[in-house]
């Protein structure tokens, strides 16, 4: 792949975030001498990733008052067939190894969203299920988050922007990346 002048630093963010330093760039001197495409394409990406789950995590916790995580973990639960998954299934769907998703589950048994129930086909497995007021609280959640998604994912992009990030995600997402 060729390379362009690309420049890293500063030039794709629309505005700095001086009250929140961790949503800025933080690229060192040297990294933004580095002129390749690759590393500008995949450090927009990555930016991208950063800036987005900060700012819905933030929003998340302030309107409905549980971490961006704990969402994730209710949403592949709500979604899932039958209403619950395994632990190992959990881990897998969630990107935790087993122990962290074994103590993530422990705080939200404790906060009364999910419980534990064992498999009745298999008693080496344990399901993970939402409780009525997990149910409520994802109900909620899901509708402050697709504000936060429109907020700062939709209303920056025209629908032609949409349409091309949705294809090359796709794209990438097909081919197992």
């Amino acid at each position: 792949m060729s390379t362009a002048n690309f420049p890293m630093q500063g030039k794709y963010d629309d505005e700095a975030h001086p009250e929140h330093p961790e949503l800025n760039d933080g690229t060192c001197d040297l990294l933004a001498q580095i002129d390749d495409e690759r590393l500008a394409l995949m450090g927009l990406l990555v930016r991208s990733h950063r800036r987005l789950t900060y700012l819905l995590g933030r929003e998340l916790e302030q309107s409905v008052g549980i971490p961006l995580v704990w969402f994730d973990v209710l949403i592949h639960i709500g979604g899932a067939e039958e209403g619950r998954l395994t632990m190992s299934r959990l881990s897998t769907e969630v990107a935790l190894t087993t122990g962290g998703v074994t103590r993530l589950v422990d705080r939200m048994v404790e906060a009364g969203l999910v419980a534990r129930q064992n498999c009745p086909s298999d008693r080496r497995s344990v399901h993970v299920v939402l409780t009525p007021a997990g149910q409520s609280t994802l109900r909620n959640a899901i509708g402050a988050h697709i504000e936060g998604i429109d907020r700062h994912l939709v209303a920056p992009l025209n629908e032609t922007d949409r349409t091309a990030l949705k294809v090359a995600l796709s794209k990438l997402v097909r081919r197992g990346c």
